[in-house]
C-alpha cells in the first residue's frame, strides 16, 4: 500500500511527503523527479521544448513506474489525478491524501519560483493559480480519500512540516499504515 500526496503547487507535497515517509519508513518518490530523470531534461525544459502533451505522456509513465512498488509515499504533480489513467493506478495502490491551501498563501509560496513551467501559458504562475485551482477543485475532491490543511504557518517551516505530518500519519492510520 502506498500514500499518495496531490495538490496544487506550493502545498508542500515534497517536503511534508519526505518528512512522513521517514516517520513510516517508507520510500519517499517524486514523480517530478522521475519525469525529470525519465527525459534527462528539467520539467521546464520539457515542457518548453515539447509542450505539456509530451509531459503528460511522461507523467503517465512515471506514475506507472511508481505505482507498480508498494510501502511508498509518492508526491504527484498537481495536474496528475486530472488523467483517468493516473488516478486507476495510483488508487488501486494506494490512498490518495490532498493537501489543501489557502490561495493567498501557495501565491505567497510560488512567487519566487523560475523553475516550473507556467500551467496554462496566460499570465504568471500567480495569476494563474486561481483559475487552475477553480478547473481542478471538484476533481480533486472526487479522487482523494483524505483531506488535509496546510495553510497553517509558523516561522519554523521545519517543525510546522513535522508537525503537519504527524498529522497526516494520524489521518493515515485509519488505513493502517
Amino acid at each position: 500500500m502506498n500514500v499518495i500526496l496531490t495538490g496544487m503547487r506550493g502545498t508542500g507535497k515534497s517536503s511534508l511527503g519526505s518528512v512522513l515517509a521517514e516517520r513510516l519508513a517508507f520510500r519517499f518518490v517524486d514523480t517530478d523527479e522521475v519525469i525529470e530523470a525519465l527525459a534527462d531534461q528539467r520539467i521546464v525544459d520539457i515542457v518548453a521544448q515539447h509542450g505539456w502533451a509530451r509531459f503528460r505522456d511522461l507523467e503517465r509513465e512515471a506514475v506507472t513506474q511508481c505505482a507498480a512498488a508498494d510501502r511508498q509515499i509518492i508526491a504527484v504533480g498537481g495536474g496528475a489525478l486530472m488523467d483517468e489513467v493516473n488516478t486507476k493506478r495510483l488508487k488501486a495502490q494506494g490512498v490518495v491524501v490532498l493537501l489543501l491551501c489557502d490561495l493567498s498563501i501557495l501565491q505567497r509560496r510560488i512567487s519566487g519560483e523560475g523553475n516550473r513551467p507556467s500551467l496554462t501559458g496566460q499570465g504568471s504562475a500567480v495569476a494563474e493559480l486561481a483559475n487552475v485551482w477553480e478547473t481542478r477543485r471538484a476533481r480533486y475532491h472526487t479522487v482523494a480519500d483524505i483531506t488535509f490543511d496546510v495553510s497553517e504557518e509558523t516561522e519554523d517551516v521545519t517543525q510546522d512540516t513535522v508537525r503537519k505530518a504527524a498529522q497526516v500519519e494520524a489521518l493515515l492510520q485509519q488505513y493502517g499504515f
